[in-house]
């Protein structure tokens, strides 16, 4: 593989080395399970994840910080000879999963906007369509139904250069790169006889590979959701992933039979967005606490006092600065401590 043969987002590559195998993810189409299930293969710490200081709003969402990966390296950063190995017709075992347009698009809309994650609030909370807190099951589909307006409307604005609504065909260029196998959702089961037949076949003595539930989205999609202007806005604005990847209705399956949504819906959606809220609230006071808590750090060990060297080998007496070095340590260690107590105190 050449580096210019690579998906252009750089994060998007899981590279397992050992077991000669490459999963390529795309956004809202299983890629949390999928992505726990590469951790668990390549030996990566659950609890590295559950410990970050990241705005997620589940244990289960932090897989996605990349950066926390120790042992799975993407391929872009792989050294020239290594990248040219991975190729399918060497035995590479290269994959990735695509979802129905439709479905995927008011996935995103639900788990990004719906439900108000942090950044998301922040970055687009003030767009005309962005969707208000549901006060009725009605306000959930007119919402949707503005946002898909919207999109088409102008389909290179930001948020469609986002990897949870950008087109599928964009992230994985099959044009260019070569796969063993691009699987839809549906053909998940498939996928993992294939990837543990792989496996196996290359030393691996695991127990059956199996995905994690990790459905952060509470609401099915029901047929309201999808009038004609709707399916024809959605199929437009991913007409590349309905040709290259042959889905042929824009209506997706799997909806809920329901009309509608139960008032019940609204108020767990209500629930779901005030705990968002809050984790974002604690996210953030952590992350201050924490820059403040280094910053005191590196202050207190730059005040420490260093002993000196006489010739000879021998620690001089200390000079007449030290007490003053001491005093200023000392009073970084108390700013320190008091700076914990009270964000202890906030997060109570």
């Amino acid at each position: 593989m050449r580096r210019d043969q690579l998906p252009p987002h750089k994060t998007a590559t899981y590279v397992m080395q050992r077991w000669q195998a490459v999963y390529v993810s795309v956004n809202k189409a299983a890629c949390t399970s999928l992505k726990w299930l590469v951790a668990d293969l390549q030996g990566e710490s659950r609890e590295r994840f559950h410990r970050s200081l990241s705005r997620e709003i589940s244990r289960t969402m932090t897989i996605h910080r990349r950066s926390l990966w120790q042992h799975t390296p993407m391929a872009a950063r792989l050294p020239e000879e290594e990248l040219a190995a991975i190729d399918p017709a060497n035995g590479w075992f290269v994959f990735a999963v695509v979802r129905h347009p439709t479905a995927r698009m008011f996935s995103a809309w639900q788990s990004k906007l719906l439900l108000r994650e942090p950044w998301w609030v922040e970055q687009f909370g003030d767009a005309p369509w962005f969707p208000r807190v549901p006060r009725s099951p009605d306000e959930i589909v007119e919402d949707f139904t503005r946002f898909v307006a919207a999109m088409a409307e102008d389909p290179e604005q930001e948020l469609m250069r986002n990897r949870h609504f950008s087109p599928q065909r964009r992230m994985l260029v099959p044009d260019r790169m070569a796969y063993t196998r691009i699987y839809e959702t549906r053909e998940i089961p498939l996928l993992l006889e294939d990837f543990e037949r792989h496996l196996r076949a290359r030393g691996w003595e695991g127990e059956k590979l199996e995905l994690e539930r990790a459905n952060e989205t509470p609401l099915k999609p029901v047929r309201a959701l999808f009038p004609p202007p709707v399916l024809e806005a959605v199929r437009t604005l991913h007409a590349e992933d309905f040709e290259t990847f042959g889905y042929e209705d824009a209506m997706p399956g799997g909806l809920d039979p329901a009309d509608a949504y139960p008032e019940a819906a609204v108020h767990e959606i209500g629930r779901l967005i005030e705990r968002a809220e809050r984790i974002g609230d604690l996210a953030m006071r952590a992350r201050t606490f924490k820059r403040e808590a280094d910053k005191m750090g590196r202050e207190a060990a730059a005040a420490r006092p260093v002993t000196p060297i006489a010739a000879g080998g021998a620690p001089a007496a200390n000079g007449t600065g030290s007490h003053g070095v001491r005093a200023l340590a000392a009073r970084a260690r108390r700013r320190l401590a008091a700076r914990a107590r009270r964000g202890r105190a906030a997060l109570r």
